[in-house]
């Protein structure tokens, strides 16, 4: 189980808020088996594509704001992640549920919240400061 720390604080509020919400989300990601019912996976597709909306048009705000150099680098990452997602749900939407597609979106999640949270946000927020 991965959990929001302060060592993952990135001093901006919005951003620290954000993240936080996919953290405290992730939990309920992870409880997700084919007995879950398709509203309350749903809820968690509806939850993800906002959260890449808001978060993903900060956080790039951000980085726009104080010319930072890795920009489309990061931005890529983005674009992975919302393609990954989608691509999950449009597979979900059409199928009955799966533990292999429930297994896919954990395990994005988990590569989402270990590797670029924890690595390549700290990162960019350590070269605009």
């Amino acid at each position: 189980m991965l959990w929001w720390t302060d060592d993952l604080k990135t001093g901006i509020e919005i951003i620290d808020k954000q993240h936080k919400s996919i953290f405290d989300k992730a939990n309920k990601i992870f409880n997700l088996g084919t007995s879950s019912s398709r509203e309350e996976i749903e809820k968690i597709f509806i939850f993800l594509m906002n959260y890449t909306i808001n978060h993903f048009s900060d956080e790039e705000k951000v980085m726009l704001d104080n010319h930072y150099d890795d920009f489309m680098k990061h931005r890529e990452q983005h674009n992975y992640f919302v393609e990954q997602v989608y691509k999950i749900y449009y597979n979900f939407k059409g199928d009955k549920i799966t533990d292999e597609a429930l297994n896919e979106l954990k395990m994005l999640i988990i590569e989402w919240l270990a590797n670029h949270i924890n690595k390549d946000d700290k990162d960019f927020i350590k070269t605009i400061r």
